[in-house]
């Protein structure tokens, strides 16, 4: 086994490192245009830290364009090794290039699906706690080929590179496009890392490719009951799952062989817990000690998300606080009202939000493609209360999505505001 102590890992590297010692001449990265060894990639970034630039070298944040390719990788690889911090983005940088990274060896920006993205600085220890407890809850070895079609610059697919590095396995690197199919049915993924939208679209494509793989982690929005029933039909395996960046990505998961009930038990070495609020309260030696520029946590981590906590310990994730809308004095639960919408025959995808309303205070407004918005509405008088029926439609050709598959909620809201 390559699992080693995390006190003998600097950076991600020395994990590639100790997987080349037993795996040298297997392969470490397989894209759809071929693969890379661990041998290879060890000698394609000590290649790159010799052309790398001084600032990238003296511990301050560096912004790195990241795609789903072998140069990206190894630019993060090396940066980090050579004492640099690397921020990783996809079109436009931050804006923080050459700030201290405080003894962080990677910073990631959250998703930014309800805002503007904050950046958060991860430590090694960070990393190392995340890979283990992970490791710990799947039970992943070097036999494992890891599919990773989530983007580089979110911490869903930096954190399945991060285990596959340290476990000696396979990642199979890919973009969510056309290859993608054709990719899994040739490597024939142990395990996947994808958000809600990835599957239900690869479900209602062609399930196929979904039930070749042996679990998928299923996180970054809720995996709600129609797509657990969905999936289960087609005999694909779900695992669901919650995470932050925050917390270096898994929090709680469904152990493979367990009943899925909520996201299962958090992971050993989390704390959590559901405050007076009702919101999910998460800490551990995984977690972040603050966003960067801003004061150190010296508190549990208050999240955005509301939950709860069953008796057997299972973590029941019930939305963010911000899909909870107040319309004309009611409360309405958005995620409820989308399941209701997507129940709709016709309903090829859905996204519910919330505006500002100066007569009902929030109004709910519905994005959806595939249906006429009328016939929607006529039959969620049967199932929705009058004031969980969206009061505005649009009828789109897609729902507008963020680079990590995440429905682009702000982009949504948009077109009702514009108006």
């Amino acid at each position: 086994m390559t699992n080693h102590s995390s006190a003998d890992v600097v950076t991600p590297l020395d994990w590639v490192d100790a997987a080349a010692l037993d795996h040298g001449d297997e392969p470490a990265l397989v894209f759809a245009d071929g693969a890379v060894s661990y041998r290879q990639l060890l000698d394609a970034v000590a290649s790159r830290r010799s052309s790398l630039p001084a600032d990238h070298t003296d511990g301050s944040v560096v912004e790195v364009a990241v795609r789903a390719d072998l140069a990206s990788i190894v630019d993060l690889l090396a940066i980090q090794a050579s004492g640099g911090c690397p921020l990783p983005y996809l079109d436009r940088p931050f804006g923080v290039d050459g700030r201290p990274a405080d003894g962080a060896v990677l910073c990631v920006a959250t998703s930014g699906s309800s805002g503007g993205p904050k950046v958060v600085p991860l430590s090694m220890g960070n990393l190392a706690a995340s890979v283990e407890a992970s490791r710990d809850r799947l039970g992943t070895t070097e036999e494992d080929r890891w599919l990773v079609p989530l983007p580089l610059h979110h911490i869903g697919g930096l954190s399945a590179l991060y285990r596959v590095f340290e476990a000696g396995a396979i990642a199979v690197v890919a973009g969510f496009d056309d290859r993608l199919p054709r990719l899994m049915e040739r490597t024939s993924p142990s395990i996947a890392s994808m958000v809600p939208t990835m599957v239900r679209r690869m479900l209602d494509r062609d399930p196929g490719p979904l039930a070749s793989v042996g679990h998928i982690l299923i996180g970054g929005g809720p995996a709600t009951a129609g797509l657990m029933a969905e999936a289960g039909a087609a005999s694909v395996r779900l695992l669901p799952t919650y995470g932050m960046t925050e917390a270096s990505s898994q929090v709680a998961t469904v152990a493979p062989g367990d009943r899925p009930v909520g996201v299962g038990k958090p992971l050993d070495g989390f704390e959590v817990a559901v405050d007076g609020d009702g919101r999910i309260t998460v800490d551990g030696p995984a977690v972040f000690d603050g966003y960067l520029g801003e004061p150190r946590r010296n508190a549990p981590l208050v999240t955005a998300d509301l939950g709860e906590i069953d008796l057997d310990g299972n973590l029941l994730v019930h939305g963010r606080v911000d899909e909870v809308a107040v319309s004309g004095g009611e409360n309405v639960f958005l995620p409820v009202v989308e399941e209701a919408i997507r129940g709709h025959d016709g309903v090829l995808d859905v996204t519910v939000v919330a505006v500002d309303d100066p007569e009902w205070g929030q109004a709910v407004c519905a994005a959806v493609v595939g249906a006429d918005p009328g016939a929607v509405a006529d039959q969620l008088r049967d199932v929705l209360g009058r004031h969980e029926i969206p009061r505005r439609w649009v009828r789109l050709d897609a729902i507008p999505v963020l680079a990590n598959g995440k429905p682009d909620r702000p982009a949504i809201r948009g077109l009702f505001t514009a108006r």
